[in-house]
């Protein structure tokens, strides 16, 4: 039953991002006109550039520090989600 209710709302969320941006995409480029969508995207792109160099190695360094303390699950729990924060 749990992994139905999961494949549930994990198809639900699928269906929810792929409709959200046909909701607001034509209201977005109506308020901000071209130039605006532009200088927007332009923002992104830079935004993006420090996403990519700050994810850099957070995978090897997540693994590294879950394998220490593998055998202990509140401090499991505690260094997840100081890496995932």
């Amino acid at each position: 039953m749990q992994i139905a209710k999961n494949y549930l709302y994990n198809a639900i969320y699928q269906v929810f991002i792929m409709i959200v941006p046909l909701l607001t995409t034509p209201y977005l480029s109506r308020i901000l006109g071209p130039s605006g969508i532009g200088i927007n995207s332009y923002t992104n792109s830079i935004v993006q550039y420090f996403v990519l160099f700050g994810s850099v190695g957070v995978d090897l360094y997540g693994n590294r520090q879950i394998a220490f303390v593998r055998d202990n699950q509140f401090k499991m729990s505690k260094v997840f989600y100081e890496i995932w924060m």
